[in-house]
């Protein structure tokens, strides 16, 4: 793994926190039970891309490869 390879990580994991932030603050503005769903689906989706996102850079770490 390549450097780039760590900074694309790294950008994908500032997009969904952002994404996740943004769809709490929505979630608060929710006017019906179909866009409550929808922002807490993606709250859903996003928190568990971070975690599978984070054990990802763990491992590149463990393995050395996170410093390249």
């Amino acid at each position: 793994m390549n450097k780039r390879f760590n900074d694309n990580l790294i950008l994908i994991k500032d997009l969904c926190e952002s994404l996740n932030i943004l769809a709490r603050w929505a979630l608060e503005d929710a006017s019906d039970d179909s866009c409550r769903a929808l922002y807490n689906d993606i709250i859903k989706d996003t928190s568990s891309y971070l975690q599978e996102i984070q054990t990802e850079i763990e491992s590149h770490k463990a393995k050395g490869k996170w410093g390249e």
